[in-house]
C-alpha cells in the first residue's frame, strides 16, 4: 500500500500538475544516450534527432542524459539541448564473456543491483524535470524506459542494432524476452531499417515500430577519376571489429593480388589494429593495406580512393555507406542486415555474401577491369545517396511519431 501510494504521488508530481489541478504547458523531451562521445552511429543519430526536433519545435526543452560529458554534450549543447550527466547501466554485455552458468550468474548480480539503481536514479530524475516524453537511443540501455513506465510517462526507444547479428550481445534477461520488454516498455519503437523492424517484429509481431532513415549532411561529391596505370584504391571505414569485416577485406585483396589485380586497401578506424596487420603479414599483402588509425577528416580518405567497402556481418545501416556514396565512392557491401536498403546492386554498387572473400574480391576486380562500370555507378552512387541527405522530411517524420505537429 505505501509503495502504491508512493508511486501515485510521484506520477502526479511528474506531471506537472500543481496545486490547483492545471497541467504545466512546457513540453519537455528527455533524450537518454548511452554514450557521452562522437564518434558510433548511433551518437551521430542521437545528435541529428536533437537537432531535427529543435528545428521542427523550437519551443521545445530539450535535455540530454549521458554517462559522461564528452562531444556528443558539447555538440548537442550548441543546439540547445541540456545537458544532464548520470548513470546509464546496460541490460547487454558481450558475447565473448561466455562463462559457465554458474559464474555466468554469479557475476551477472553486479550489474543486476547496478541497473536497480539506476532505475531508481532514472525515477527521481524524471520526477524532478517533469517530461512531456522520455526516448532512449540504443536497446542496451532500459533505466530510464523501466522509469518512465513506472511514472507513466510515454517513452520511445531509439533501436540502431540488432544486437546479437551485429554485435554480439547477451542480454541479462535473455535475447527474446529483452526485445519483447523493449516493446511492451515504448509507445513506439523507432528502427533505422527496415531490415531492424522487421528481425524485431518477428519476435514480438505486436510491437509499434516506424522506420525513420538516419541523415548525411555531408555534400554530394564529385567522382573521382582513376587515370591508366593507377592501382584502384579501395577504403573501409570502421572500428576495427571481428563483426566489421576488416579481415575479409585483407582476404580479398589478398586473392586480388595473386589474380595479378593492382589493387591496394585503406583501413581507418579505432580499434585493435594489430590481428589484422598480422593477417596482411601472413598474406603477403602487407605493402597494400594502409592502416592509418582513427582520423576525424574521414573526407580525405574518400577523396583518395575509388570504391568503397562495407564488409560487416549484419550491419543495422551503415552511415559510412552512405557518406561513400555521397563522395562520388561506388560501395562493395555485403548483403545483410540493412545494407541492400542503401546499395542498389548494379545502380550504385556491388553485393557480396557476408564473410566471403572470393565473392568481395570477384566484385573488386570487376571493377577494377571496368573502369566505364566503376565511374556509372559512381555517379549512380551520388545520385540514390541523395535520398538520405537531411531535408524537413527527417524532422517531420520524427515529428509525427511523437506527436510534436
Amino acid at each position: 500500500m505505501f509503495a502504491a501510494e508512493t508511486l501515485r504521488r510521484l506520477r502526479t508530481r511528474q506531471r506537472g500538475i500543481d496545486a490547483s489541478g492545471k497541467r504545466s504547458a512546457v513540453l519537455r523531451v528527455v533524450m537518454v544516450s548511452n554514450y557521452g562521445s562522437l564518434g558510433g552511429g548511433a551518437a551521430v543519430v542521437f545528435r541529428d534527432i536533437a537537432v531535427a526536433l529543435r528545428e521542427k519545435r523550437p519551443d521545445l526543452d530539450l535535455i540530454g542524459v549521458y554517462p559522461w560529458k564528452g562531444s556528443l554534450a558539447a555538440e548537442c549543447e550548441r543546439y540547445g539541448v541540456g545537458t544532464t550527466i548520470a548513470p546509464t547501466p546496460v541490460w547487454a554485455f558481450l558475447e565473448r564473456w561466455r562463462m559457465p552458468r554458474i559464474e555466468a550468474f554469479i557475476a551477472a548480480v553486479p550489474r543486476g543491483v547496478f541497473l536497480l539503481l539506476g532505475i531508481v536514479q532514472a525515477v527521481l530524475m524524471l520526477v524532478r524535470v517533469r517530461p512531456t516524453m522520455v526516448l532512449s537511443n540504443t536497446m542496451i540501455i532500459p533505466s530510464y524506459a523501466i522509469a518512465a513506465k513506472l511514472l507513466g510517462i510515454p517513452h520511445y526507444w531509439m533501436v540502431h542494432e540488432f544486437g546479437r547479428g551485429d554485435h554480439r550481445l547477451r542480454f541479462l534477461l535473455g535475447y527474446r524476452r529483452t526485445i519483447r520488454l523493449i516493446g511492451r516498455l515504448s509507445e513506439a519503437v523507432i528502427c533505422n531499417s527496415q531490415a531492424v523492424e522487421k528481425a524485431l517484429l518477428a519476435i514480438d509481431p505486436t510491437m509499434r515500430t516506424h522506420v525513420v532513415y538516419p541523415v548525411i549532411d555531408a555534400p554530394p561529391g564529385t567522382p573521382p577519376e582513376r587515370h591508366p596505370g593507377e592501382p584502384l584504391r579501395v577504403v573501409l571505414v570502421g572500428r576495427f571489429a571481428p563483426t566489421k569485416g576488416q579481415h575479409v577485406a585483407v582476404e580479398a585483396i589478398a586473392i586480388a593480388r595473386k589474380a595479378g589485380v593492382d589493387i591496394e586497401l585503406a583501413l581507418v578506424g579505432a580499434g585493435k589494429h594489430k590481428p589484422i596487420r598480422e593477417l596482411a603479414r601472413r598474406l603477403g599483402v602487407e605493402d597494400l593495406v594502409t592502416i592509418p588509425g582513427p582520423t576525424r577528416d574521414v573526407g580525405r580518405y574518400w577523396s583518395a580512393a575509388h570504391v568503397g567497402l562495407m564488409c560487416s556481418d549484419c550491419e543495422a545501416f551503415g552511415l559510412v555507406t552512405v557518406e561513400a556514396m555521397r563522395a562520388g565512392l561506388p560501395v562493395c557491401g555485403t548483403d545483410t542486415g540493412g545494407t541492400p536498403e542503401i546499395i542498389d546492386a548494379g545502380v550504385n554498387g556491388l553485393l557480396s555474401p557476408a564473410g566471403d572473400p572470393a565473392a568481395l574480391a570477384a566484385n573488386l576486380m570487376t571493377l577494377e577491369s571496368d573502369e566505364d562500370l566503376r565511374r556509372c555507378l559512381a555517379f549512380g552512387a551520388v545520385e540514390t545517396a541523395q535520398r538520405f541527405h537531411r531535408d524537413h522530411r527527417y524532422s517531420d517524420e520524427f515529428a509525427v511519431i511523437l506527436g510534436l505537429c
